[in-house]
């Protein structure tokens, strides 16, 4: 795009939440293959001939705004042609630390778009031919809470009747990565990256859609666009939900039940007199709609697109119980719903990357594909968003900024997990500044006694119950109150990230950073052990106090190595019964520290927590397992992990050879079978009982891929054949 330019509106309008049309006309004497380039600021839905194409642009940060690249060939006709832009321009900067409308999406203060297209001789630039009309009666607004981060519309369809279209006017280039050179330095404010990821797919889903007079209703929680035929006289509010509630957030009832109330946070209103179709310029997620109708109008489904971001999953698994197929199925969905131009902690209300929630989303990603392009991106979002300090923020992009400690923690996690599945050192050297800073930020806030303290941000570790919101003592999800003194549970979650920043300094050859690191990491086990751990109990507290335990402050102790071997066994054995229980955000870790000490078998309660949720008519996870405020959150597919790595039992086994394991557990089902994305491509499994006897079956995509067989009786194999099967008595 380095010939184009950036267009607006004759008024070159600034920091508003104010619709747009851009439309250019021409002639093709023929079709050949057409490419198209496109950015805008802050958003774009591109129709070409009145047919929907995309929308756009890739989220960004403030260091980098990316274009788009589209294959528009099939959209195009000899004669005459019409490329129309919708772009919705944004308040520039949050408004008394609320969240602006579509917080994820960062924007300038001024109204632009950049278009190219390329049909073999004929190009087609951004100029002042194209016409540009403020799009009058449409009015952007915030949703209804502090927590929501989307935008409303409200529509009074008479005054989308006579829009005033002006020629445009140009504010300037464009500069891109495609120049040759870049004169003394200089870029404009708009820099362009070419998009990291794919386009998002946009597939037709209107036949999930029912409709009984009052209420659209999907068969499952959706994403997307709809498409509504509005006519008559007078107005249509379009209340959007996730499922019937009570007033205090989900419920333990069923999400079908019409007896329970209704979310009102997200509401498109229609004024109409006449005719009129209308569609949303946001994505909505829902899985009800109720219509609300004043005066004498009526309304259709016309069309709706389903969106998500690219991703084919296999169906040929069979986990040997009908409720765990049913639970893999609805946590796919999960993950889906929160995958787009990046990781999502909702798709409902905030639409942000958390590092947390993003974190695990990787992991449970890769056992589906090997498609990295989503988490490189998202690790490249928060390293480019990290302050000077080392302090890196919770979520990103984000238009206004948040701090929660230990979430920065998490990003090395992201970086260890991408080496351990995909063995490329060089994303792991990119990262190292950014995990260096991390850790140093943390290291600045270790007090006399050597121990991690509190910060003055969100001090969040998981929702557990006892760790409510209490206005004046803490913000909730915070295991020790504001003011308090230090939380144990900082303290060994540090040293388990610091060994695996070590493991990857090491393998980078810093070996002298690796040693200080395993150093600070010892240092911090040994001073969380003597003033964490309660002989009385057999527990390590989540304070100096020893008033306060939780399963958390157990599984760091695990995983970090404060604690091995039977004393290890001991204390998860010790916290089965705290109060202070991990909820969907905490379990894959968890599982992971029960599962190093040989109790996997404990990870069933949470699991038929899991399974409840089928009973309840969820066709996603929520966020949390009672009165959930989300309906679908993205941590919550832990059976996509589960399932994959554990019942099937394929994992890595070591990344510098690029070899797997496969080492099934076979307690509570007498078959499974399914195919599990590695680092040495996929690898399907099938497993019975056959009476006294186990049959295993492995299949590897890739030639000579050497796999390690563990079988229940404790019988081991190496091999590299393509497909084999081995049986033992059990």
């Amino acid at each position: 795009m380095k010939d184009c330019v950036w267009i607006t509106e004759k008024n070159k309008p600034c920091s508003q939440n104010q619709l747009y049309y851009f439309k250019k006309e021409f002639t093709l004497k023929s079709v050949k293959k057409a490419r198209l380039d496109i950015s805008a600021q802050a958003r774009y839905k591109l129709f070409i001939n009145g047919e929907f194409v995309a929308c756009g642009p890739c989220k960004g940060t403030r260091e980098k705004t990316y274009f788009d690249t589209i294959d528009v060939t099939s959209y195009l006709k000899k004669g005459t042609n019409e490329l129309f832009v919708e772009v919705l321009q944004l308040v520039a900067t949050d408004v008394e630390g609320k969240m602006s409308p579509i917080e994820g999406v960062i924007r300038t203060d001024s109204l632009m778009l950049a278009c190219e297209l390329a049909c073999g001789d004929t190009i087609i630039r951004t100029d002042e031919s194209w016409l540009c009309a403020k799009c009058e009666g449409v009015t952007e607004l915030s949703a209804r809470s502090c927590y929501s981060a989307t935008t409303r519309q409200h529509v009074v369809a008479s005054k989308q009747k006579n829009l005033r279209y002006e020629n445009a006017v140009v504010l300037c280039g464009v500069s891109d990565g495609s120049a040759d050179h870049y004169w003394w330095g200089g870029t404009n404010r708009a820099f362009l990256f070419e998009r990291p990821i794919p386009m998002l797919s946009f597939k037709d889903k209107l036949d999930i859609v029912s409709f009984d007079g009052e209420y659209f209703e999907a068969k499952y929680l959706t994403f997307g666009f709809p498409r509504f035929k509005v006519s008559g006289k007078g107005k249509i509010d379009l209340v959007y939900f996730e499922c019937f509630d009570s007033d205090k957030g989900k419920t333990n009832s069923k999400r079908t039940d019409r007896s329970l109330g209704i979310c009102r946070e997200m509401i498109d209103t229609i004024e109409v007199d006449g005719e009129f179709t209308f569609e949303p310029f946001w994505f909505r997620c829902f899985r009800f709609i109720k219509v609300e109708k004043t005066g004498d109008v009526s309304i259709k489904l016309d069309k709706f697109l389903e969106v998500n971001y690219p991703m084919d999953v296999r169906q040929d698994y069979d986990f040997g119980r009908s409720d765990d197929n049913g639970l893999w199925d609805i946590s796919v969905r999960t993950l889906q719903r929160c995958m787009h131009e990046t990781y999502e902690d909702c798709p409902f209300y905030e639409q942000l990357q958390y590092a947390m929630d993003t974190s695990t989303q990787m992991v449970f990603n890769y056992q589906l594909t090997d498609d990295d392009r989503l988490a490189r991106k998202a690790m490249d979002d928060f390293a480019a968003d990290q302050h000077a300090d080392g302090l890196m923020p919770s979520r990103t992009p984000s238009v206004g900024e948040q701090h929660i400690p230990t979430f920065q923690l998490y990003f090395i996690f992201m970086v260890y997990a991408h080496y351990i599945r995909f063995g490329d050192l060089s994303l792991v050297r990119k990262h190292l500044r950014a995990m260096d800073g991390v850790i140093e930020w943390f290291r600045n806030h270790i007090d006399e006694n050597g121990l991690v303290g509190q910060s003055k941000y969100w001090n969040f570790v998981d929702w557990a119950k006892p760790w409510g919101y209490v206005e004046g003592k803490n913000d909730g999800g915070v295991p020790v109150n504001v003011g308090e003194g230090v939380i144990g549970i900082y303290n060994p979650m540090m040293a388990y990230f610091l060994i695996c920043a070590a493991k990857l300094n090491e393998l980078c050859g810093r070996r002298d950073t690796a040693k200080e690191y395993l150093r600070v990491a010892n240092e911090i086990k040994k001073n969380t052990k003597k003033y964490f751990w309660d002989k009385k109990k057999g527990l390590f507290a989540d304070n100096v106090e020893h008033t306060r335990f939780s399963q958390h402050m157990q599984t760091w102790c695990v995983l970090s190595g404060v604690v091995k071997g039977e004393a290890a066994k001991n204390i998860m054995l010790n916290s089965l019964d705290l109060e202070a229980k991990s909820t969907y955000a905490f379990a894959y870790f968890y599982f992971r520290a029960l599962e190093s000490v040989g109790l996997y078998e404990k990870t069933e309660e949470m699991m038929n927590s899991y399974r409840n949720l089928l009973k309840l008519d969820c066709t996603t996870v929520p966020e949390t397992p009672e009165y959930s405020r989300s309906d679908c959150h993205a941590w919550g597919a832990l059976a996509i992990y589960e399932f994959s790595a554990t019942i099937l039992g394929v994992r890595t086994y070591d990344t510098g050879k690029k070899s797997v394991s496969v080492k099934p557990y076979i307690v509570g089902r007498d078959y499974a079978k399914g195919t599990v994305s590695t680092i040495g491509g996929n690898v399907s499994v099938s497993w019975k009982k056959d009476g006294d006897v186990f049959v295993l079956t492995v299949e590897s995509e890739k030639k000579d891929l050497e796999k390690h067989i563990y079988m229940p009786n404790g019988d081991t194999y190496t091999t590299t054949e393509k497909a084999v099967t081995y049986k033992c008595k059990i």
